[in-house]
C-alpha cells in the first residue's frame, strides 16, 4: 500500500525523539475492565524500560514526553480497541482505532508499522444486501460499517390494465400475484418485470458506489435469488470485486452488518497476502525478479529497483542510517558508503517506511496469517524483470 499523506508527512521530519505507542485496549477484554487495566501497567513498564536506554543528555526531555503519553491514557477511558500515539518534542499524533493492534513501544525515528498493518488489514469494503422490496449499500472501514445508500421497490398497480377481473389489493401492496390463468401470469409478469428493473438499479448503484468511494472489494447479501440476479447484471469490472456472499437480515444493524461480512473481507485480505507472499518466494527463485532477507532488500531499494517491499508485522531487526543521505544497511559501518556521512544504528521498522516513500516503493506489511512463510521476515518485487528471465508463475 501507498502510505498516506498525513504518515509520509511525518515521516519525513525525521525526528528521533519520538514514542510510536501501540496499545490493545479492547474494553472487551477482561484484563481491560478494572481500574488500573492491563495495558496501562503494561504502558508504564515500556516506558519506564525505555527511558532506561536513552542516553542521560536526552532523558529529561523524553520523560517529559513520557509522562504526557501517559497522563492521555489515564485521563479519560480510551473509546475504540486500538490505540496509537507518536509523540515527542514537537509531535503530537493519537489515533483511536475501532480495531486492536498488538502492544508495542519504540523510541527514536517514527515507526508506523502497527498502524500500517491495521489500515491494511481492515481496508474499506462494501456491502450490497438487496431483497424482494429494497436495497442497501454500506461501507466498512476499520471496524466499522455504515449505511451509505437505500433504496425501495415501490409498485403502484393501479394504472395497470388487465383484461379480466381485478388483482386483489393485498397482492398489489405486497407485490406479488396471487391469481390464477390469464390475469395472474399477467400481474406476476409485470411485477417481476420491475423486480428485474430494480435489481438493475441496485447493480448500477453498487458499480456507481465502488467507484466514486474508491473501494476494491464488495460482499453480496440477500436471498440467492436476488443476490444471483444483481451479480449476473454487475459489469464485469465490478463482478471481480465481489469476493463473497452472506446472509443478512433485511433490517439489520451497522454491528449485525460488520459481525457477518468482516470474517469474509478479512479472509479475503489473508488470501491476498498469501498470494503476495507465494508470488514473491516463487520469482526470487524462478527468474530472480524478486529478492529475499534483509542486505537484499535493502540494496535493492537504495538503488529503486523495488516496485514492492513486503515484511513481515513482527519482523524487526538492527540496521545502520545515514544521517546525511537516509542510507539504510543492514551491516554495521563506520561512515555511509554512499556520501560518507555519520550513521547511527536505528531498526529496519523505523527506517523502512521513510526508505519506501523516497525510492517510491509501496510497503506491504503482512500479518501473523503469511508473515511465517516469508523468508527472512522480508523481501520486495522488483521493478523489472531480469533481462532474459523467464516470466515465473504468477500466485492465485
Amino acid at each position: 500500500m501507498a502510505i498516506p499523506h498525513e504518515l509520509a508527512d511525518l515521516l519525513a521530519t525525521e525526528r528521533r525523539n519520538v514514542f510510536s505507542v501501540a496499545l490493545d485496549v479492547d474494553p472487551t477484554k477482561p484484563e481491560h475492565q478494572t481500574p488500573n487495566p492491563a495495558y496501562r501497567i503494561w504502558l508504564r513498564n515500556a516506558l519506564r524500560q525505555a527511558l532506561a536506554g536513552i542516553p542521560e543528555r536526552g532523558r529529561d526531555e523524553a520523560q517529559e514526553t513520557a509522562h504526557r503519553i501517559l497522563a492521555a491514557v489515564d485521563r479519560r477511558p480510551v473509546r475504540g480497541r486500538g490505540l496509537v500515539i507518536f509523540a515527542g518534542p514537537d509531535v503530537w499524533d493519537v489515533r483511536v482505532l475501532p480495531v486492536p493492534v498488538p502492544h508495542y513501544l519504540r523510541y527514536g525515528l517514527l515507526d508506523p508499522t502497527p498502524l500500517l498493518w491495521a489500515l491494511r488489514e481492515y481496508t474499506p469494503y462494501a456491502v450490497v444486501a438487496v431483497y424482494r422490496d429494497h436495497a442497501w449499500i454500506a461501507v466498512a472501514h476499520l471496524g466499522r460499517a455504515a449505511v451509505v445508500e437505500e433504496d425501495t421497490l415501490a409498485l403502484d398497480t393501479r394504472d395497470w390494465r388487465f383484461k379480466a377481473g381485478r388483482s386483489d389489493p393485498s397482492a398489489r401492496r405486497a407485490g406479488v400475484g396471487v391469481g390464477r390463468g390469464r390475469q395472474g401470469d399477467t400481474f406476476e409478469a409485470r411485477v417481476d418485470e420491475h423486480l428485474r428493473r430494480f435489481w438493475r438499479d441496485v447493480a448500477r448503484a453498487a458499480t456507481r458506489a465502488l467507484v466514486e468511494r474508491r473501494i476494491d472489494r464488495a460482499i453480496l447479501a440477500g436471498p440467492e435469488e436476488a443476490v444471483v440476479a444483481v451479480r449476473a447484471m454487475l459489469p464485469d469490472a465490478t463482478r471481480t470485486r465481489v469476493i463473497g456472499t452472506v446472509a443478512i437480515p433485511a433490517y439489520a444493524s451497522p454491528e449485525e452488518i460488520l459481525g457477518r461480512t468482516l470474517p469474509v473481507a478479512l479472509a479475503d485480505r489473508h488470501r491476498q497476502e498469501a498470494a503476495l507472499v507465494t508470488e514473491l518466494m516463487e520469482r526470487a527463485v524462478a527468474d530472480g525478479s524478486a529478492v529475499l532477507g534483509l542486505a537484499a532488500t535493502l540494496e535493492a531499494l537504495a538503488q529503486g529497483k523495488l516496485s514492492t517491499v513486503v515484511v513481515a508485522r513482527d519482523f524487526d531487526a538492527a540496521v545502520w542510517e545515514c544521517e546525511r543521505c537516509r542510507y539504510v544497511t543492514a551491516a554495521p559501518v563506520e561512515a555511509c558508503p554512499v556520501c560518507g556521512g555519520a550513521v547511527g544504528r536505528t531498526t529496519v521498522r523505523q527506517a523502512l517506511p521513510l526508505a519506501a516513500v523516497q525510492h517510491g516503493a509501496l510497503l506491504e506489511v503482512v500479518g501473523p496469517a503469511a508473515g511465517p512463510a516469508l523468508a527472512d521476515g522480508i523481501g520486495g518485487l522488483l521493478r523489472y524483470r531480469p533481462r532474459g528471465a523467464a516470466r515465473a508463475p504468477q500466485a492465485r
